[in-house]
């Protein structure tokens, strides 16, 4: 039905993010026209793509006000349509993981159909019985999806010991040894309360509340930024009749929301001058840089190899006292590090350092090119090698890498290459 329709586009460009993953949804499903009960919700499915086809390129040489309106309306309604036939599709898959039946289990679940297995708790099913029965056949979808949950650990796993979560009680005593707190102030009427950060470096936070006889007169909803040993108000309590209290549960992660990369900084590449290492891994690796960690660059070198700070800045943590490490969940933590902030409020991260092999202390100011530490094979790794990144805070709860420059012998390196060999200058 779609062949009669030409046009020098394949889609309609109008509303092309809500429509094309609707219109491209027909070839797949049409495998299942001799399936009930997705056969009948197929076909009127398939002619409603073909009537708004038809419109959505008539809109585009339009540009009508009034008849985008009208195609919209439409998209709506046959999104509508999709999210019924998909229901029904989770069914079918259901029933045959039931049912013991992987033959129509693997014809249902390897479709590129928009929004598939969206749901968790089906997808995890799914994921179950393909584990199972995939000696019978390997399912490219349930691949995928698989492939990019281990990615996404591996992403967390890099940077799951940043986020610091705590909590206040109005009725529990509180000491002040920690970094991140609390502080309440009463009057007669109000409490002032106020986030204090006693680090070296900015932090962003989100905080939520619980009050009882207690209504905030100045209530902040949103995430904060508390500067480097400073403090923040974050609202007022205004105390009501009876018992009160009141109860805060809050996370917190190193670095400004609000700071902006230097984007015009070239790096030195992150060991001694004169020497050379290849890159095993860079923006966008296969492996494990993907997410957050995507602009991470590995390079591969024997453990104790001196690896030199890529840009000035204060060491902020370190860690030196592990010797474990493998390709495994279980060395997620055990990895050793440094950690510098920059002038311009983001971070470097040299990682999978040596037992013992840190050389700078918390709050060493570090120069371009100066030895921090000695490479090994600690935490999350496949092998001896170096992991470096520069990342910022995107949230209370999440950073992302940033995509840098590096100077080499031969010029800048804008996007290091897997297999090419970079001589640090």
């Amino acid at each position: 039905m779609l062949s009669g329709l030409s046009y020098s586009q394949e889609y309609p460009l109008t509303f092309s993010n809500l429509s094309t993953p609707l219109f491209k949804s027909i070839k797949p499903m049409h495998v299942f026209l001799g399936v009930q009960p997705l056969a009948s919700e197929i076909k009127k499915f398939n002619k409603e793509v073909v009537v708004l086809l038809k419109q959505g390129f008539e809109v585009d040489k339009s540009h009508d006000k009034k008849d985008i309106k009208k195609y919209l309306k439409k998209l709506r309604k046959l999104q509508k349509h999709y999210d019924y036939i998909l229901h029904l599709f989770h069914e079918e898959i259901q029933k045959a993981i039931n049912e013991d039946d992987y033959k129509l289990f693997d014809k249902l679940s390897n479709l590129p159909l928009d929004g598939l297995l969206k749901n968790k708790n089906l997808q995890n099913k799914a994921i179950s019985f393909y584990k199972k029965k995939k000696r019978n056949k390997k399912n490219a979808f349930l691949e995928k999806k698989i492939n990019n949950e281990k990615l996404r650990e591996e992403t967390i796993q890099e940077f799951q010991n940043e986020i610091i979560k705590s909590q206040y009680d109005s009725n529990a005593k509180h000491k002040s040894t920690s970094k991140v707190g609390i502080v309440a102030k009463r009057t007669l009427n109000d409490i002032e309360i106020s986030f204090y950060n006693k680090n070296a470096y900015d932090i962003t936070l989100k905080a939520k509340s619980f009050y009882k006889n207690i209504s905030p007169t100045l209530k902040n909803h949103d995430e904060i930024v508390v500067k480097a040993k400073s403090n923040v108000r974050y609202e007022i309590l205004k105390i009501g009749n009876g018992i009160t209290s009141y109860r805060y549960s809050y996370s917190w992660n190193m670095g400004s929301k609000n700071a902006i990369h230097d984007d015009f900084y070239i790096y030195k590449l992150p060991y001694s001058k004169g020497t050379a290492h290849i890159v095993s891994q860079g923006f966008n690796g296969t492996k494990t840089h993907k997410g957050s960690s995507q602009y991470s660059i590995d390079f591969p070198m024997p453990v104790g190899t001196k690896v030199c700070a890529a840009r000035d800045g204060v060491v902020v943590k370190t860690k030196s006292d592990s010797n474990k490490g493998g390709y495994a969940k279980e060395f997620a933590s055990s990895g050793n590090y440094v950690r510098i902030l920059h002038n311009d409020g983001t971070f470097a991260t040299y990682y999978h350092l040596k037992k013992g092999g840190v050389l700078v202390s918390i709050g060493e100011k570090v120069s371009r090119g100066s030895g921090i530490g000695y490479s090994g094979n600690t935490g999350y790794s496949s092998g001896p090698h170096l992991h470096f990144c520069v990342y910022k805070a995107i949230s209370a709860r999440a950073t992302h890498t940033l995509p840098i420059k590096f100077i080499s012998k031969k010029g800048v390196v804008d996007n290091p290459k897997v297999g090419f060999k970079y001589i640090s200058q």
